[in-house]
């Protein structure tokens, strides 16, 4: 697997942690209430919402499906994502040396495990096949 894969997808993940640190972080959760995505900390007050997707009264079925899908992509989701991504690039330095013992010890397994999460990452870049710096050749 190239360096500049794994570089250009943990310059997508920071630029995303940055944006998620700023809209809130883990400090609050989001959830859409018609047409609204609300902070769940402030779901008992009389609290505006953070977001509105469209009329607060009779806002549309499409409206309320944006606000849904905002709230889906709160700040501590995104973070969680992160988090997870992050896990799986650490195997890409070296699965059979990582501080981790694998399973199955044989260099076939190793190679076959190294093979299985550059498929991973590849996968993952895709998302930012739009960006500038999208490499073609790092397509699964």
């Amino acid at each position: 697997m190239t360096a500049g894969l794994v570089a250009f997808l943990q310059a997508r993940l920071d630029e995303q942690e940055a944006a998620a640190v700023a809209a809130g972080g883990t400090s609050e959760g989001w959830q859409a209430l018609g047409t609204g995505v609300y902070s769940v900390a402030s779901l008992d007050d009389d609290v505006p919402p953070l977001i509105t997707t469209g009329p607060e009264v009779g806002g549309s079925d499409e409206d309320a499906a944006r606000a849904e899908h905002i709230a889906l992509h709160g700040p501590a989701q995104v973070l969680r994502d992160i988090e997870a991504t992050r896990g799986l690039l650490k195997q890409c330095k070296a699965p059979e040396t990582s501080e981790e013992p694998s399973d199955a010890c044989d260099p076939s397994t190793a190679g076959m495990q190294r093979m299985a999460v550059e498929m991973a990452v590849r996968h993952l870049a895709q998302a930012h096949a739009g960006h500038p710096d999208y490499q073609p050749e790092w397509r699964p």
